[in-house]
């Protein structure tokens, strides 16, 4: 039986390395499906600099990103387990490789399965690539699907 990580942003990337993950998987094989949530969604600065009167901890509510990013997630799931045992759902907020990196080690997966959206070397440089920096940093094999 093997645990397979897999990351989903709702990219078509993620959509794809749900696909891939899914036929690489056995029917006693578990699941993970990890979004997280990036820590500067609400408290960046160039949010503060678009609204700067506003206090936007009294417009989102605590948890209201991840409550929804877990019904979400928990309906996807819902759809795709039928293909193995266990389908287990986590959502995160923070840096998105550093939380898929430390929920692979938490979990002890056997696999991560991650999208590769292309920004190119550019791209890479000003945003940084999650994919690069879990392929670079996982203690365990990852399938780059793209």
């Amino acid at each position: 039986m093997k645990k397979i990580l897999i990351a989903y942003d709702g990219s078509e990337a993620s959509k794809k390395a749900i696909d891939v993950g899914l036929k690489c998987a056995q029917k006693d094989d578990s699941i993970v499906l990890i979004t997280v949530i990036p820590a500067e969604l609400v408290e960046s600065s160039f949010t503060k600099m678009l609204l700067p009167t506003i206090d936007m901890s009294s417009v989102v509510q605590s948890g209201g990103f991840k409550e929804k990013a877990m019904e979400s997630l928990s309906t996807l799931a819902d759809s795709i387990n039928a293909n193995v045992s266990q389908i287990n759902v986590d959502v995160e907020i923070g840096d998105p490789a550093d939380e898929i990196l430390l929920a692979a080690k938490k979990l002890e997966v056997d696999i991560i399965v991650v999208g590769y959206k292309g920004y190119g070397k550019e791209g890479r440089f000003l945003l940084g690539s999650v994919t690069d920096k879990v392929v670079r940093y996982a203690g365990v094999s990852v399938l780059v699907v793209r």
